[in-house]
């Protein structure tokens, strides 16, 4: 989540591995131009088999996704956008936002592209551009606190700033987005509906579960995590750390005013409800952060309970013969990652974590919005095979690669543990070649707050220096 401005270890498992080949790439739209594929005409993968293969992974039903995944439409997106109005209206639900998060997260479009793309279309304008890139500059920083901490992440950086005592629960009228509270069953309604939810809602989505009832931050970033169409870990928990106060100087948390003003006043407007965050910022964080104060309490139960495994589809997939495969995780779904361009012609393995996902099941709309990613990479790479499987990762693509008869494995460098993990196990099996992602910015040493990352970030990012004195608070 950006900002809005306010006053290791592998984890063993017998693996079940299942394998779904695409068909040849010769579906596009007949007699079309170049360039004239449209989502959601035609699809290479069979939507019905991945929900099999993926049982007991995911929640919802299956489907087309709410949301179009794939290259081509993140530089849809990209070409259609103009940020001359987001420094003023970001903040706000309506305001002029990318939507590029997504396909961001997914590496379909990398944030090099999206700095250097604006640059080209609307030269050194600082008015315009600034805000915008200082908020792309985010993801770089929240990547560089994932590399930095890896699984560590997922547990506090610092020490709490207050002394409330937090449940490890999903509330029952959480998970139903039944709270009573319109602004607050909204932004589930946005989250449970489609993935898509504004970063400013994230944030006080965020305070309410952390805050106001009482939550541990862990189990709302895996919320977070499940049902967002950018859902990740290093944004999302680097993020959440922040509400919460375990990776910032003090908790952030908000009142009615505050939702009223950036909402439009679309959830108060005859809200009947009895508000909890009506009340001044003084009363409230007395009231939130005294150390008299207990945690609410609310139902209990969980949402997407999984289902039974699914079974192993045979010995491996049908691959072509090669002495080379790519390994395409879900954070460099594009033709112009760097493996895919080192490898032309080379299998395209991509791989579901499957024990990972019955943990910790994902909203269908997501699996549905990589789906696309890939069809897109099918459609725009015709001379290379794409396969899916799914299974344990290093189990999985190391079966790919043998039944290829291939010996190296290439994939784009990640800081997800689990993609790290999995290349260090596949290394102990085949030459794995790791290929360099460039970044937006190079900034040594442990990342510990943005204005001192954004210091030293600025100059190759905006092409200026940050400005002495900024606060850079949300």
């Amino acid at each position: 989540m950006a900002p809005p401005r306010r006053p290791q270890g592998w984890r063993r498992s017998t693996p079940r591995t299942a394998w779904f080949p695409l068909p040849g790439p010769g579906w596009m739209i007949p007699g079309g131009p170049a360039g004239a594929y449209e989502w959601g005409m035609t699809r290479t993968i069979d939507r019905d088999a991945i929900a099999r293969l993926l049982a007991g992974c995911f929640t919802g039903s299956p489907g087309p996704g709410v949301v179009p995944g794939g290259r081509t439409e993140a530089l849809r997106l990209l070409e259609a956008y103009d940020p001359s109005g987001y420094g003023r209206g970001r903040n706000h639900l309506q305001g002029p936002v990318s939507r590029l998060s997504p396909y961001l997260r997914h590496g379909m479009v990398s944030a090099v592209e999206v700095r250097d793309r604006l640059r080209e279309r609307f030269g050194a304008d600082p008015a315009r551009l600034d805000e915008f890139f200082r908020q792309l500059a985010w993801r770089d920083f929240f990547s560089k606190v994932l590399a930095w901490h890896g699984r560590g992440l997922e547990d506090d950086i610092e020490e709490p700033k207050h002394p409330v005592p937090r449940e490890r629960r999903l509330p029952l009228d959480i998970a139903e987005g039944n709270t009573g509270l319109p602004c607050v069953d909204g932004m589930l309604g946005e989250l449970y509906g489609g993935g898509h939810l504004h970063n400013h809602a994230r944030l006080w989505f965020a305070a309410y579960w952390c805050h106001f009832r009482g939550l541990d931050w862990r189990e709302g970033a895996r919320l977070f995590r499940r049902f967002l169409l950018d859902g990740d870990t290093a944004s999302n928990f680097s993020s959440w750390q922040w509400v919460e106060g375990t990776f910032a100087s003090k908790p952030y948390f908000m009142n009615r005013e505050n939702i009223e003003n950036f909402s439009g006043g679309s959830w108060c407007r005859g809200c009947r409800a009895s508000c909890p965050f009506d009340r001044s910022y003084p009363e409230l964080q007395r009231i939130l952060f005294g150390a008299s104060l207990a945690p609410l309490a609310g139902l209990g139960g969980a949402a997407g309970v999984p289902g039974p495994a699914p079974e192993a589809g045979g010995d491996g997939p049908a691959m072509p013969p090669a002495a080379e495969i790519v390994w395409m995780h879900d954070g460099a779904m594009s033709r112009e990652s760097p493996a895919v361009r080192a490898n032309p012609g080379s299998p395209v393995v991509f791989a579901f974590d499957t024990p990972a996902m019955r943990a910790e099941p994902s909203a269908w709309h997501r699996v549905a919005f990589m789906l696309d990613g890939l069809d897109d990479l099918a459609a725009r790479q015709p001379g290379s095979p794409v396969v899916v499987v799914a299974g344990e990762l290093a189990e999985a693509v190391g079966r790919a690669a043998r039944a290829a008869g291939a010996g190296t494995i290439h994939l784009d460098a990640s800081a997800e543990p689990a993609v790290s993990e999995a290349a260090a196990r596949l290394g102990e099996r085949f030459r794995v070649v790791e290929h360099a992602v460039a970044a937006l910015a190079v900034v040594e040493g442990e990342p510990r707050r943005f204005s001192r990352y954004w210091e030293k970030a600025a100059p190759q990012v905006t092409g200026r220096r940050a400005e002495r004195g900024a606060r850079w608070h949300r």
